[in-house]
């Protein structure tokens, strides 16, 4: 393949910052290879991937080289950049800068002076082979967030580039939407041989389709190389343990000695019918069951579009005090809606939601407060632009606290917010916004929280601790319901779950059941698992029974296994 990117000693400062954020990364890229960047929140991948194309380096103080084609990357013209180093950003809504899809996809064109004819004739033989072609004429702002990270990439791919570079593109995406989008970019590597470099924290999919691990831990490259040798090192590395995808995290975390690691789940099931590995149920803590009593009811509720379509229909739900209740759907389900309506901030067309038999948006704002915690998709939506102490403070006045500075410096502590208290709501990480999200729901000690999407675009460390946070507010007494498409967080953290399809909810059912009687929506350990444990969710929930040899494939450990 040859050389096709060369980092040597590269280190970057943001101005005002004494601290580099990358140190000494020397690093070779393979032309035709897929590479997969990952670090844990601040580790510095974003800050990497834009040290590769000139017009995305941010300011700051630079040291050491990048070299594409062996020759420096700062030689390169602002054309040749455009054509050959494509970008694609992990918000789908920041890059579409035209009306519609046509008109997106012929922009770059049009800058570049391609002609009319090649111009039409480039345009029909992307959208084509991405499946774009009956969208041309509709408006960017009528798409899903799937069918607009399509059209940021065939902007991208519609120049031919050599090098496409993705900032964690499936962080908005639900995992349906997701998986097909990654399809399309393996579709893209495959059969156009363009170098892929992406970051990403869910990793089950990704692995399996790269041929290069990146390891960047405080701003340096820890390791860098084959997929399997380097989840053994993340499953080592206590800040990197929680991105391991389940499966390999699977065959780690019961020492089956298997090389390479088993990716996916066919290559899990292969690897435990060929290693003779045998597993039981682990016996877990029982649990008391308290007898049920209805806190949140909602009954024929009924809610249309603008165009009269129907997007909740005589939707009935009970909620009992201390549930954990997780709405699972896919986007544009109503998920949304529904919870707007639960909390008050929205009436329906028909129907009533009670919260002690009382019609909630018939209670007066600061009561609504003190009862009914609300966290938005976007938390964002929910800040004042003051800075993070600022805005819990205002919170703990507005819900009526009065032990307010106590208060705050518990929420900061909590949230791990401490020390970005001083800095302002807008400047923090998504992940950061999602805790001060959190905190702000919480800090009027509501009876009932809910939640839209609590772990989209999160890390797995943040994921973990925010379920932390819930679960022990959840243990104190507080009921809790969640709108999820991510299904191992449902599986390990909501105590009942239920489907939303057509405008309506199913019956809710306890987690285990609902989880270990889906056929696809469950989580990968069930799938790897289901033939010998059948109620396995995670791999914490069976013991060995039957050891197996070694098994060593036909491969080493520096080469994939995967289906």
């Amino acid at each position: 393949m040859g050389k096709l990117i060369q980092l040597d000693h590269l280190a970057f400062t943001y101005p005002g910052q004494t601290k580099s954020t990358l140190n000494d990364i020397s690093l070779t890229i393979e032309a035709g290879a897929f590479v997969t960047i990952v670090g844990a929140t601040g580790s510095g991948k974003t800050t990497l991937l834009k040290q590769l194309k000139p017009e995305l380096q941010p300011a700051g103080e630079q040291m050491g080289q990048v070299r594409f084609h062996n020759q420096p990357l700062t030689a390169l013209s602002s054309v040749a950049s455009a054509q050959q180093l494509g970008y694609v950003a992990q918000d789908p809504q920041t890059q579409p800068i035209m009306a519609t899809v046509i008109e997106e996809l012929a922009f770059p064109l049009e800058n570049l002076g391609v002609d009319s004819a090649a111009m039409t004739m480039r345009i029909a033989e992307l959208s084509n082979f991405l499946g774009l072609d009956k969208l041309l004429h509709q408006t960017i702002d009528s798409l899903s967030g799937g069918q607009l990270q399509l059209v940021n990439l065939a902007s991208v791919l519609a120049l031919k580039p050599e090098v496409i570079l993705l900032d964690e593109p499936t962080a908005q995406l639900d995992p349906t939407t997701a998986q097909n989008f990654l399809t399309v970019l393996q579709q893209v590597h495959d059969e156009l041989g363009i170098t892929i470099i992406l970051t990403e924290h869910r990793l089950s999919r990704v692995l399996s389709m790269a041929d290069q691990l990146v390891l960047l831990t405080a701003g340096q490259v820890t390791y860098a190389g084959p997929v399997s040798p380097g989840l053994r090192q993340m499953h080592q590395t206590p800040e990197l343990r929680a991105f391991v995808p389940p499966v390999p995290e699977f065959f780690l975390a019961h020492e089956l000695p298997v090389r390479p690691l088993p990716l996916t789940v066919t290559a899990g099931r292969q690897a435990l019918q060929t290693g003779n590995w045998h597993f039981a149920v682990q016996p877990a803590a029982t649990t008391l069951k308290v007898a049920a009593t209805p806190l949140l009811t909602a009954r024929e509720i009924t809610r249309h579009y603008e165009n009269g379509s129907a997007v909740l229909r005589q939707l009935n739900l009970t909620v009992n005090t201390g549930d954990w209740l997780a709405i699972i759907g896919k986007n544009g389900s109503g998920k949304s809606t529904l919870l707007t309506i639960l909390a008050g901030l929205q009436k329906p067309q028909h129907g009533k939601v009670r919260l002690n038999q009382q019609i909630v948006w018939k209670l007066k704002n600061g009561e609504r407060l003190a009862h009914i915690g609300y966290l938005s998709q976007n938390p964002t939506e929910q800040f004042s632009g003051e800075t993070v102490i600022a805005e819990l403070t205002a919170q703990a006045k507005l819900v009526g606290r009065t032990d307010i500075d106590q208060a705050v410096q518990t929420m900061l502590t909590t949230c791990h917010l401490t020390r970005v208290a001083e800095q302002n709501a807008f400047d923090l990480s998504g992940g950061q916004q999602q805790l001060l999200g959190l905190g702000l729901a919480l800090m009027a000690q509501p009876e009932l929280l809910l939640l839209d999407e609590p772990t989209k675009g999160l890390d797995p460390d943040t994921k973990q601790h925010i379920g932390g946070i819930l679960q022990q507010a959840h243990q104190a007494g507080l009921t809790v319901v969640m709108a999820s498409h991510d299904m191992d967080f449902c599986a390990a953290f909501a105590t009942n779950c239920t489907f939303m399809f057509d405008g309506q909810v199913s019956q809710p059912q306890s987690t285990r059941t609902f989880f270990t009687s889906n056929f696809l929506s469950t989580t990968a350990v069930n799938r790897l698992l289901r033939q010998q444990v059948p109620s396995a969710l995670f791999w914490q929930d069976v013991r060995l029974t039957t050891k197996g040899g070694e098994l060593q494939s036909n491969n080493d450990d520096n080469k994939l296994t995967g289906a």
